[in-house]
């Protein structure tokens, strides 16, 4: 009996070999497996989300339709009455659409022609300073310059404040919005140019 068991033993050691020799176990390859497959999924859900988004189409302008014209065989006057009912409708749509287009537009505020220029300050003159100044101002719906300030300097600190003092007593043209003048900002430049 001792030779059958030992050879049966000799059998299962053979069998037992190839797995010991990987340095695998059966269950380590249905986790690599698992690993992959999360790897492929969260590789496919990133790119998916970087897809470019598609604009939704622009909606069409309303088409004007006309009424319906009865083709019975009739006289010229049920024709005529067929077409002028046509005229009034395309009248009807031309006038609709005129009064969309008068509503009013919104403007933006802007410097009256006749304000006075800025007084060019002595000192800088004598050294030759010129520049662009570039003011933001609170305009109200009056068109008195409420608040005055520096959007952009032009280097001299001379121009700077005479452009200030100069746009503080201004008036502007106000801005509108739906037909009523309201409050708002705009950037005023000044511009000073020595006399060369």
């Amino acid at each position: 009996m001792s030779t059958a068991s030992h050879s049966i033993d000799s059998d299962a050691r053979e069998h037992e070999a190839p797995a010991i020799a990987t340095g695998e176990s059966p269950g380590r390859t249905g986790l690599w497996l698992l690993l992959i497959l999360l790897g492929a999924a969260f590789l496919g859900w990133y790119f998916y989300g970087k897809r470019p988004v598609q604009q939704a189409p622009a909606p069409l302008a309303p088409v004007l339709a006309l009424p319906p014209v009865e083709r019975t065989p009739g006289t010229a006057a049920d024709l005529d009455k067929a077409q002028a009912a046509a005229a009034k409708a395309v009248a009807k749509g031309a006038r609709e659409k005129s009064a969309v287009a008068a509503k009013p537009r919104a403007t933006d505020a802007r410097a009256l022609a006749r304000n006075p220029q800025p007084q060019y300050p002595a000192a800088a003159l004598r050294r030759g300073e010129g520049g662009t100044v570039v003011l933001r101002v609170n305009v109200g719906a009056d068109g008195k310059a409420d608040q005055v300030a520096l959007a952009r300097r032009s280097g001299s600190r001379d121009l700077d404040r005479a452009a200030m003092v100069a746009v503080r007593d201004w008036r502007f043209k106000p801005a509108t919005r739906n037909g009523r003048e309201v409050a708002s900002v705009v950037e005023q430049p000044v511009e000073f140019r020595p006399m060369q």
